[in-house]
């Protein structure tokens, strides 16, 4: 039986970001994607103004309450939330998780979208409400550096700093790991940064071609997610997460948009390696 995997996620019509980069990646790994929209764009902001608005609350609940009702929410093998619309879609998904945990083992992932570069994408009320209410309940976060600090209160610009903070978030609230991206390690670039329960850290280096491009930290949790759902361990589900998504960040021309459909059979192809 097909694995189902719930991206609880932004919507958009041009580009790939959130969900447009998450089903097409769950797809090519073989996996059913249940997909929940918490806001409806033309385009991410990358193309200039933002046009749509989030999903109302009450769809948002009425749709993850009737998952349980339409499905088996026990053959759901991951979910994982990524940009909200609102506050009140918090208490929805904190609601949804706390059903699914009675029926499956599944990770959890959350990837606190909460912004980049210094600054807040959205407002602080729904930042602290992501933090109340979606950390505590996470098996994974998935932040980038400025995300990382934002959620310990502690500065994180460089490898030496992220690696303790994402140690204390892995402590405070009983993670089962960190993985940081965008890491930056002087000389050596910038990478994805692990940083689990037990055992080292591990971080993984870009590469000379590496650059920012829209929707690379939701590719990587998509296949971090896809991997762990077709039960390969944590470690290696990163490294593959990491790996692939550098390929194909470096091969985006443009830092709008990712390349995912020229190089989705970069993602298949992981499926050949989990089953060998």
């Amino acid at each position: 039986m097909m694995k189902n995997v719930l991206s609880i996620h932004s919507s958009v019509t041009v580009g790939f970001v959130g969900n447009n980069v998450v089903g097409p990646v769950l797809t090519a790994l073989d996996l059913a994607p249940l997909l929940v929209p918490t806001v409806m764009l033309a385009a991410h902001p990358g193309y200039g103004r933002r046009v749509g608005d989030a999903v109302p609350d009450h769809i948002v609940g009425d749709v993850l309450a009737g998952l349980g009702e339409m499905t088996e929410i026990g053959q759901i093998a991951a979910v994982v939330s990524g940009y909200l619309g609102s506050v009140g879609q918090t208490d929805a998904i904190a609601g949804f998780i706390d059903a699914w945990r009675t029926a499956s083992t599944g990770s959890y992932i959350l990837d606190p979208v909460l912004g980049d570069r210094g600054r807040l994408y959205l407002s602080e009320e729904l930042a602290q409400a992501m933090i109340e209410r979606l950390l505590p309940r996470a098996d994974i976060i998935t932040p980038n550096m400025f995300e990382l600090g934002f959620l310990t209160g502690m500065p994180v610009s460089c490898l030496a700093t992220a690696e303790p903070a994402a140690r204390q978030l892995v402590t405070t609230h009983r993670l089962q790991a960190v993985i940081a991206t965008g890491i930056d390690n002087g000389p050596a670039g910038v990478g994805d940064l692990l940083v689990p329960r037990s055992g080292d850290s591990l971080w993984r280096a870009a590469g000379s071609n590496g650059h920012n491009v829209a929707g690379g930290g939701d590719l990587l949790t998509a296949i971090l997610a896809g991997q762990l759902a077709r039960g390969v361990t944590l470690e290696p589900a990163f490294e593959t997460a990491s790996r692939t998504t550098q390929e194909i960040i470096a091969a985006s021309a443009s830092p709008r948009d990712l390349a995912l459909l020229e190089y989705l059979g970069h993602v298949a192809a992981l499926t050949d390696r989990t089953q060998s």
